[in-house]
Order: structure tokens, then C-alpha cells, then sequence
């Protein structure tokens, strides 16, 4: 078949790169990306009939049925922009591009968590809808169209899952994307190679996995804030009578709530540690509630200030006696554990602050090769950067799971004062364990601090709800709590869980980093 001048120029362009952009790593990096952002589409009455696809370098759509993508043969007679290109390529480009949509998503579990909403949100940048299709970026249908894949017993693919949703027509936008699928390329070989040459922390003993000896209670207090008239909602998980461990305070991240935490701290409640789970009212599963209706803004970025305010006011009300249940929890001596954005509040608490830095500009521009998925909420946090300490001396020191920190503290790690471990997941897509973990550890204090790599952990399977044993974290965190830094032989490896990496301090980033 014959094309014009145009469509010539393209495919000229296109024989060139696109082997190169569809190899394998990036097909996964892609299945992986796009598997995330189809949980946004569209919410009509019907299946998704048209996709359209901006290629990488290229700056020009393609549209295609989804009948036309059930196998090449369909692709090879049908009438859309991609099928003629693809005929033009002799059948070169459907077969990639089938490859590229068949791949298996890495499905997240607990599609219903708040943490998969944060997500969608951050990766909304990668797609574009019709303004006539006001939801399509609502998830519920398409969760519906996930679980009803697997009741069908049907692998989930982005070509499956594009026609178990409804809607009429997405655009994804691969040339937004190409930056942000190279950076998980080599994130994810980076990673690979590091696994390889880290040692793996034994396995805990039983007494540090199951339940410890002390029945727990769980209660929710509202205490008054000093600041204004809104109250603060506090869960209380506590050991009956004196408590043998001190004091943990919890911290939910963005669009969550202490529910997605109640694993933790009923299993170190029940060593001995009372926890204190604030739910931070400007940016919780509550307020997230109120965006996607569009009655309020995303959170302020004075949230970025507000949050360790929080926790103070948390610990002034255990001082003075005002917390209700917490006779006899000591308000000094505390182990802080933050998760995600909470993990960010962890560092301010333990000292990090927020200098301003050269790197800050880089928010600017979309294309920076430094960008990750994190920066979407760490340069919203910017312009309410103090460079003040938060640091809170009735705080002991701090756990920071996944913490958005690399552009914030960049220049402010330094000046950590507590001892902090930090937990990230090798499989984290959202805030990335290399650019997010790994390099800013080399400027975290080398007396007092420890990073632990989890194999195979996402932004999401770390944390763990009341219905769980506690998930892979429990005995590090019980450890950790008890007052004891690791070592390379420390046992605390669930042994049926993930595998916990021990990373050791690598001292400071060379000066011509």
C-alpha cells in the first residue's frame, strides 16, 4: 500500500528508533507504566474502542480500534492510522507493539488501598482524555474490569484490561513517558546488579515474628489542636498494663490513614510498645476523598510544615497527661516510624532540613533526567521549605520507609541527628530506591544510620493492615524499637517473607558526582 510524503518521513524515523525504544526492558518498563495508568481510564457506559498513541520522538498520534490489536492478522487488514503504518512496515511494528500490550501487569494487591490512588494521581501526566469523558480518570470501573478478569481466570495485559473497562477513548502519551521508562530501566538494572553482591539478614527467631506475650487495646482519641478548632484523631494501640518498650509514634503517608498501619503496631504493641497512629488531617485518605470530587485543592504545601506540627502536638498531649489511654506511656525516649510522605516527616523530626539547593530548579523542567515519580510531591513541598530543624529531642530515633527525599533535603541530610533507619523497596516504582535511597544515604551521618533494601518491595506491600501478621517488616521493626542498631548477622528475615538486604554506608558522594 501506497502512503504520502508524511507517513514516509515517520516510518523512515520510526525503522530507525523503534527497535530500540520496544526492546525488551522497555516493554516492561512500559507494561509496568502504562499497567499503572489504565488503572485511571475511562468510566463511560461501553468498552474502550480507540486507542491513541503518541510515540517517543516522533510527536505524532496514531490511533487504533482495540479490535484491531487482538492479534496481527486483525491489525493487518484493519483501517486505523496504525494499521496502515503497520502494513507499511510489513507487519514489523504490530508484532512489537502486540508484544508490548500482552505483557503481564505486576498487579498491586488491595486495589482498594488509598496508597494505589497515590499513584494515579502521580501518573496522570501520562495519559490525555476528552474533555467530554469528565471521569474517565475515576478507578472503580476500572477495578471492576481487574477483578473481573480474574474471575474469568484471565491473565491481566493492557490489551485484556483495555477491553474489560468501559470508556470510548484513551491517549497515552509513551513520549511524556520515554524519560521516566529509561530511569526505570536503569533503575531496575542498577538494583539487579546491587542485589547481587548484598548479604541477606537472617532469619528471626519465632518470638520476633508471632505475637508477643502482652493482650493489646486499640482505641481512637480526638485531641484539640492548639493552632485552630480542628481536632486531631489519634489511634492508640497499647500493651495492657506497664509498657516494657518505649513509646512509637506512626505517621500514614499521602492520601492514606493509620488503618493501612494497624499490622505494625499491634504486633509491637504486643511486645510491649504502646503506638500513637495520628491521622494527618490535610493530607489523608479523607482529604484525598475531597480532591477527586474536586471540593478541594491537593494538599497545601504548608502540609509540608504542618505534619511534624502534628506529631508535636501528639507528644505535647502525651506529656501533659491529655491523652486518654496513655497513662504511664512516657512521652521522652520515642521511636518515630514514618511511612512514604510520613518517611519524609521522620527526617524533619530526626533533623534533615531543607536547604536550598541548585538541584531545586530542576523542577522547572519536566525533561530533567534527574526526575522520578517522587518529585511530584517532593517540588510541591518547596515552596514551604524552611530552613529551621524540626528536630524534636523527645524523639530517640526514627524509621523512614520510602521516603520522598533526595530533592528536598538535598542539601540537608547532613545535619540528621538521630539515629534513622531506612527501608526501601527494591520493586518501587513511585519513589525509586536508587535516586530516592541508595544516593542519599551517602550523605546521611555514617555513625548513626542504616539502610535495608527489601527484594521485590513495591511503595505498597510494605506497610501492613490490622489483617495481617505484621508483613515483612515486623521483627526489623521490633528490633529497631528495642533500642539496637544491625549488623550483617542480625536476624530479622521473616523466612516465608521478602528477603531484607543489608546496605552498607558507603560514605560520602564523590565531589564530582
Amino acid at each position: 500500500m501506497c502512503c504520502g510524503p508524511a507517513l514516509a518521513f515517520l516510518l523512515c524515523q520510526l525503522r530507525r528508533r523503534c527497535r530500540q525504544w520496544l526492546s525488551q526492558p522497555c516493554r516492561s518498563a512500559v507494561a509496568t507504566a502504562l499497567g499503572s495508568v489504565l488503572l485511571l481510564s475511562p468510566g463511560a457506559a461501553r468498552a474502550i474502542d480507540v486507542l491513541q498513541i503518541r510515540l517517543p520522538l516522533l510527536q505524532e498520534d496514531f490511533s487504533v480500534r482495540i479490535a484491531e490489536l487482538v492479534n496481527p492478522d486483525a491489525l493487518w487488514a484493519g483501517s486505523s492510522d496504525l494499521a496502515e503504518l503497520n502494513r507499511a512496515t510489513n507487519g514489523a511494528y504490530a508484532l512489537r507493539l502486540q508484544e508490548l500490550l500482552n505483557q503481564p501487569l505486576p498487579m498491586q494487591d488491595h486495589l482498594d488501598a488509598p496508597m494505589v490512588r497515590q499513584v494515579e494521581v502521580i501518573l496522570k501526566r501520562l495519559i490525555d482524555v476528552d474533555a467530554k469523558e469528565a471521569k474517565v480518570l475515576d478507578s472503580e470501573p476500572v477495578q471492576a474490569g481487574i477483578r473481573k478478569l480474574k474471575a474469568e481466570g484471565r491473565q491481566a495485559t493492557l490489551l485484556s484490561l483495555l477491553q474489560a473497562i468501559p470508556g470510548n477513548k484513551v491517549s497515552i502519551r509513551l513520549d511524556r513517558a520515554a524519560l521516566f521508562l529509561r530511569q526505570i530501566n536503569q533503575n531496575n538494572a542498577q538494583i539487579t546488579e546491587l542485589l547481587k553482591t548484598l548479604t541477606r539478614l537472617p532469619a528471626a527467631r519465632s518470638e520476633a515474628l508471632g505475637r508477643g506475650p502482652f493482650a493489646i487495646t486499640t482505641q481512637v482519641v480526638k485531641l484539640p489542636l492548639s493552632r485552630g478548632k480542628e481536632s486531631l484523631e489519634v489511634t492508640l494501640v497499647r500493651p495492657v498494663g506497664p509498657p516494657s518498650l518505649p513509646a512509637v509514634v506512626i505517621s500514614h503517608g499521602l492520601w492514606d490513614s493509620p488503618a493501612s498501619f494497624l499490622g505494625w503496631a499491634q504486633h509491637l504493641a504486643s511486645h510491649g510498645a504502646p503506638v500513637l497512629l495520628p491521622r494527618h488531617p490535610g493530607s489523608d485518605i479523607n482529604q484525598q476523598a475531597q480532591v477527586l470530587a474536586g471540593n478541594e485543592p491537593p494538599p497545601d504545601p504548608r502540609e509540608f510544615l504542618r505534619r511534624p506540627r502534628d506529631v508535636k502536638e501528639v507528644l505535647d498531649a502525651l506529656e501533659n497527661g491529655q491523652i486518654p489511654g496513655a497513662e504511664g506511656v512516657p512521652a521522652r525516649g520515642l521511636t518515630f516510624i514514618g511511612h512514604s510522605w510520613g518517611g519524609t516527616t521522620a527526617l524533619q523530626l530526626a533533623g534533615a532540613r531543607s536547604l536550598q539547593a541548585t538541584l531545586w530548579q530542576a523542577c522547572k523542567n519536566t525533561n530533567n533526567t534527574e526526575r522520578n515519580l517522587s518529585w511530584v510531591l517532593q517540588c510541591t513541598f518547596l515552596p514551604a521549605a524552611t530552613t529551621d530543624s524540626l528536630a524534636d529531642s523527645r524523639i530517640a530515633r526514627v524509621v523512614a520507609v520510602s521516603p520522598p527525599q533526595a530533592l528536598v533535603f538535598a542539601a540537608g541530610l547532613v545535619d540528621l541527628q538521630k539515629p534513622v533507619l531506612l527501608i526501601s523497596g527494591s520493586s518501587d516504582i513511585v519513589v525509586p530506591a536508587q535516586p530516592e535511597a541508595l544516593d542519599p544515604f551517602r550523605l546521611y551521618p555514617l555513625d548513626r544510620s542504616q539502610l535495608v533494601l527489601v527484594e521485590g518491595g513495591t511503595h505498597f506491600n510494605l506497610p501492613a493492615p490490622a489483617s495481617s501478621d505484621g508483613g515483612p517488616l515486623r521483627a526489623l521493626l521490633l528490633h529497631w524499637v528495642q533500642g539496637t542498631s544491625l549488623k550483617v548477622d542480625t536476624a530479622v528475615t521473616d523466612p516465608a517473607g521478602r528477603a531484607l538486604l543489608f546496605v552498607p554506608h558507603m560514605g560520602p558522594v564523590p565531589a564530582n558526582r
